[in-house]
């Protein structure tokens, strides 16, 4: 199982709901307050916890054919700059985070064998960042699995999780997309 998540920074410091206690009372629990206030760097705190909440929720949606969210009963745990896990119903789902100026990117995993990809949007236009989306997972999963790109298309499901298909056929590899602001992300698993 597969699941990630990315924030554009730039776009988000355009909310400032991130800076009220109401919000973080609504999304966080009390010991992830309590780190995203611990070190002076709130705003990168706080969408690292909440892309870790995000790319989990994402597994758990997929595995349960789940489609609401609670984001406090995901509750993150990081331990170091880059790595965590999130806790949900006692299923740990470790994570991997990238932060940089520009973006927080997060992907969960149950399996090992994965890859992921951060590109950058040209245009902020929603249905063009779909389509660059599925053409770059086309792509990376063309390339990983030595698979000619034209056999590969990918289909959402009932509840939106995306899928890889090869001649019209249900592929194995699971496939999490994200987009935020300028940025998109990918993760495969197989």
């Amino acid at each position: 199982m597969i699941g990630n998540d990315i924030v554009d920074l730039e776009f988000a410091k355009c909310n400032s709901r991130w800076q009220e206690q109401r919000f973080l009372d609504k999304l966080f629990i009390k010991e992830e307050q309590d780190f995203i206030l611990s070190d002076g760097n709130r705003f990168q705190n706080i969408w690292r916890l909440w892309s870790m909440k995000e790319s989990a929720y994402k597994i758990i949606s997929r595995a349960d054919g789940m489609v609401r969210f609670n984001p406090k009963d995901f509750c993150c745990f990081t331990t170091n700059a880059t790595k965590g896990y999130v806790v949900f119903d006692n299923k740990v789902i470790p994570t991997v985070s990238q932060s940089t100026e520009k973006f927080i990117q997060t992907t969960a995993f149950l399996e090992q064998r994965y890859i992921s990809e951060v590109f950058q949007f040209l245009n902020a236009d929603s249905n063009l960042q779909n389509q660059q989306s599925n053409q770059k997972a086309v792509t990376a999963y063309a390339l990983w699995m030595n698979l000619s790109q034209e056999t590969l298309a990918i289909i959402k499901n009932d509840n939106g999780v995306p899928h890889f298909y090869s001649n019209g056929r249900l592929l194995a590899a699971q496939l999490s997309l994200t987009h935020h602001g300028h940025f998109g992300a990918l993760a495969i698993a197989v």
